[in-house]
């Protein structure tokens, strides 16, 4: 066990990377970073390992455009981010947060909640903000 004044880095690490594979688009730098087994919970369902989870991260990377951190609290093996997630087309951004439970230097757990009607409304052509 850790000393009171030491921190284990490895969850900062993990979510850094996860993060970092967002901002650039690449999920399958997320291969390292997720626990084989990891369990998502969000607005849109439960999401069981990880290759199902990178699938389902690709198709969110592509439709942001970028992302704000806004706020970031670690504790222990948690890191909580409240982010802005700015989807492609200039629609407006939206909140975003995501607690990443972290073992053995993993992403175990995703608990993430955001609204989802503007997720969708970002990939879905009819809601485009472009005025003609």
């Amino acid at each position: 066990m850790n000393a009171p004044h030491e921190r284990d880095d490895a969850p900062l690490a993990a979510a850094d990377a996860y993060f970092d594979a967002w901002r650039t688009n690449r999920p399958d730098d997320l291969a390292d970073v997720l626990a084989p087994d990891v369990r998502v919970n969000g607005p849109l369902g439960r999401i069981d390992g990880a290759d199902r989870y990178r699938a389902a991260l690709a198709r969110i990377f592509d439709l942001t455009d970028r992302l704000d951190l806004r706020r970031r609290w670690v504790e222990g093996d948690d890191v909580m981010t409240w982010f802005d997630l700015h989807p492609r087309g200039g629609d407006e951004p939206f909140p975003v947060a995501s607690w990443l439970h972290v073992e053995n230097g993993r992403v175990a757990r995703v608990d993430v909640t955001f609204d989802v009607g503007r997720l969708l409304r970002a990939g879905d052509p009819r809601y485009s903000t472009d005025e003609d």
